[in-house]
């Protein structure tokens, strides 16, 4: 596990500085040499992952997932981050992003299904997911850039 010294807020207000996304940009910021997924990768995407980060306080962040898009595809891809270890309620959330939207609720097929809430940014939207197996406290963070 890979440790770094800064909060989930920090990792958050720092993605936003990469738009559009680029691996070395994202690596930076998350301190690793992130891998692709060759099995994921397709003609659109090439899609890669990271090791588990230990965050300031006790906050993980446990799964990596970032899609970087195609020369030929008009995406600007994306990149979600699993989160564990303290729970981080949607107050707290509100506090750094006061003026949240639900763009997403769960549908009752899978307690992996998230209430989510997005922040429209002008760097882009950030995704805050708060799934049903345990929906009081952040599941997950999803960064989507502007093009």
């Amino acid at each position: 596990m890979i440790k770094l010294n800064q909060s989930i807020w920090q990792i958050i207000d720092d993605m936003q500085s990469t738009s559009p996304f680029s691996l070395p940009g994202v690596e930076k910021i998350l301190g690793q040499s992130l891998l692709e997924e060759m099995q994921k990768s397709n003609e659109f995407f090439q899609f890669y992952s990271g090791r588990e980060l230990a965050l300031a306080g006790s906050t993980t962040i446990v799964n990596i997932d970032l899609r970087l898009p195609r020369p030929t595809t008009a995406s600007a891809g994306m990149l979600v981050m699993h989160v564990a270890g303290e729970c981080i309620s949607l107050s707290q959330v509100k506090q750094q992003y006061p003026r949240l939207e639900i763009t997403g609720t769960p549908r009752g097929r899978s307690l992996d299904e998230a209430t989510t809430y997005t922040a429209n940014t002008a760097w882009g939207e950030i995704d805050f997911g708060f799934q049903e197996k345990n929906a009081d406290c952040l599941g997950y963070v999803g960064f989507k850039p502007n093009k």
